[in-house]
């Protein structure tokens, strides 16, 4: 069950948000849940043995494995998954849904 709920926050914190929401075409509602999800879960232990593992399973940063990997720079991280046959992580949930909003546009015009 969903459940409105009223925040109080600075105008100019809104009008960031809603520029980042207007770009990256995710709700200010999936960016906020997004990130009380991730701050709320769990504590996920994240394996210092294989960093390219905990990357692919979206355990761990990019920013991250690419520095526990001593990679040069986010474009070896893809190279690296494909020499491990290891999946690239999966998308944040925002960004699921605002592409199957963008489908569902897409489908409804065609």
């Amino acid at each position: 069950m969903l459940k409105n709920t009223t925040m109080n926050l600075p105008d100019e914190l809104i009008a960031r948000v809603r520029a980042y929401a207007a770009q990256n075409r995710p709700t200010m509602t999936a960016i906020l849940r997004e990130h009380f999800e991730a701050i709320t879960e769990p504590e996920r232990e994240i394996s210092d043995e294989d960093p390219l593992l905990a990357y692919s399973k979206g355990l761990l940063s990019t920013r991250e494995a690419v520095r526990r990997l001593g990679l040069r720079d986010y474009a070896d991280l893809p190279v690296a998954l494909g020499d491990a046959d290891l999946p690239m992580p999966p998308p944040p949930a925002h960004e699921i849904d605002s592409q199957a909003a963008i489908f569902a546009k897409l489908w409804r015009m065609g």
